[in-house]
């Protein structure tokens, strides 16, 4: 099946009727009677009209795209409130996908993403479980990080002559951003530079100790 709304089956307990049923955690209902179940309420409601001693139709996909669910997710879920000081909205952001992707548009969005979200920002504030049920409606906005191997911006010159690079903030760009431009002020006004400023400058990818260190790099800060 296409489509990627549904409820996802996150427990099957062994000996259910679900279980006899062939259902499968990680699976995603889709359609109960032809009654289209969207979210947990239309599941909710499509299940209230089935008498409960009649046999009824499950739609389900099971596909490799909602398994992730079952895997350690990673750090990193954070939030902020967003508008003036009486605004009721919240952003959260969590970067669960992290792995290298060729960019396509319309970028797909993940139709789970609210809900991961919310529930992964509960282990910090337990208190947001009370929108588990019946959470406002959210809007989704996005893209792509730009990064590089390691997750350190570019900061620097480049070959050509005359011309400068600043990019690659990935996550962190609204903190990272006003160091980086005063870095790049330095090289570019000809200013003495801190140590730190090769570690940034693209010229570090020639460096073979720094590839190297590239073999073994672990965390990368991803926000």
């Amino acid at each position: 099946l296409d489509g990627r709304e549904g409820v996802f089956v996150s427990f099957v307990e062994r000996g259910s009727e679900g279980a006899e049923a062939s259902l499968s955690t990680g699976d995603v209902l889709e359609h109960i009677n032809d009654v289209p179940v969207t979210d947990i309420d239309a599941f909710r409601e499509a299940m209230s009209g089935v008498p409960s001693d009649q046999p009824f139709l499950i739609r389900a996909r099971r596909g490799a795209d909602t398994r992730f669910m079952l895997d350690p997710f990673p750090q990193g879920v954070h939030a902020r409130a967003e508008g003036p000081a009486d605004s009721p909205i919240v952003l959260i952001l969590w970067t669960y996908h992290a792995d290298p992707v060729p960019p396509t548009f319309p970028i797909e969005v993940d139709p789970f993403y609210p809900e991961i979200a919310l529930r992964g920002l509960t282990r910090m504030l337990p208190a947001l479980e009370v929108y588990f049920e019946r959470s406002p409606k959210p809007f989704i906005d996005g893209g792509y990080y730009t990064k590089t191997e390691e997750n350190r911006p570019l900061v620097g010159p480049l070959p050509v002559e005359g011309a400068w690079v600043i990019g690659a903030l990935s996550g962190f760009g609204l903190m990272a951003s006003p160091a980086c431009g005063e870095l790049l002020s330095k090289h570019i006004t000809g200013s003495d530079l801190p140590l730190y400023a090769p570690w940034f400058q693209l010229s570090r990818y020639a460096d073979t100790e720094y590839q190297e260190m590239l073999k073994s790099w672990e965390q990368t800060g991803q926000l």
